[in-house]
């Protein structure tokens, strides 16, 4: 099973420096460390509900840590508590946002851009009890939603997803155009050796397919244990998906990589060893 592990948020390497101020300031989130690797900068952003994002640089040798001009239809997800008052809180900080849009279960939803044009899609999600205080952006974290896909045919993909990356497919409606899926959070498998359940949703797309290689700068990453790191790459050989040169190494630190699915979405896998 790929197991959902968070992402990056990828910048220029000459707006490194600008971003991470951006993300705290305007955002509300702190930044926990900066370290210099062989694949570039990273900056680790902790986010003020629950939640640790990274924002790298596009740095490194490897196809796997450039820039693709074509945007992708794969979503990082975060949460608010309240989508309309964080898009009027932006807006006031020239944010521009996309339409609101309803996910099946009801959850609203939208994009907006972010640092540099970068995309960050946001979900409504409810408080229950949580009266705790937030920064005035209302972005706290990730939350039950963790990664929307639009796909062309959702049962077609959601047999797809589970063939190839383990998901579990919790329903399918071709009516309606959805598929949920779930797959298990990396942090609680890894490290605390629980089961928590993170939640796909992959919606069918009125704008159609992307049909080359694309990327996000907000970067979906699932994981794969080390000692599983390279049998799971060749069995994607196997099943006839073209993944990228890995980059690094899952025993020396880290390793990425990624591949697309039926309709051209980038999928981005990463490995080290846990701590």
């Amino acid at each position: 099973m790929f197991r959902w592990d968070g992402g990056f948020i990828m910048v220029d390497p000459d707006k490194y420096e600008e971003g991470v101020q951006w993300y705290q300031e305007v955002l509300g989130w702190e930044c926990m460390d900066q370290i210099t690797t062989w694949v570039g900068r990273k900056s680790f952003m902790k986010m003020p509900r629950t939640g640790m994002v990274t924002i790298k640089s596009f740095e490194g040798d490897y196809e796997h840590l450039q820039s693709h001009e074509t945007e992708g239809n794969v979503k990082l997800v975060f949460v608010t508590y309240n989508l309309d008052e964080t898009l009027h809180y932006l807006s006031g900080q020239q944010v521009k946002s996309s339409d609101i849009r309803v996910l099946p279960n009801g959850q609203k939803y939208c994009d907006i851009f972010a640092f540099d044009h970068t995309r960050l899609t946001l979900v409504e999600e409810e408080r229950n009890g949580d009266d705790r205080d937030y920064p005035a952006s209302g972005i706290i974290g990730f939350g039950s939603v963790n990664t929307i896909v639009h796909v062309k045919d959702p049962k077609f993909s959601a047999e797809w997803y589970a063939r190839n990356l383990g998901f579990e497919i919790v329903e399918v409606d071709e009516e309606i155009g959805f598929a949920h899926m779930r797959t298990e959070d990396a942090y609680d498998r890894n490290v605390l050796n629980e089961q928590f359940w993170e939640h796909i949703w992959l919606v069918k797309s009125t704008d159609g397919p992307v049909e080359k290689p694309n990327d996000n700068k907000a970067r979906t990453y699932y994981d794969i244990r080390p000692e599983d790191f390279f049998d799971e790459y060749n069995k994607l050989i196997q099943n006839g998906i073209k993944p990228s040169e890995i980059a690094g190494d899952p025993f020396k630190g880290w390793a990425g990589f990624h591949f697309y699915d039926q309709d051209h979405n980038r999928i981005n896998v990463w490995s080290y060893v846990a701590r």
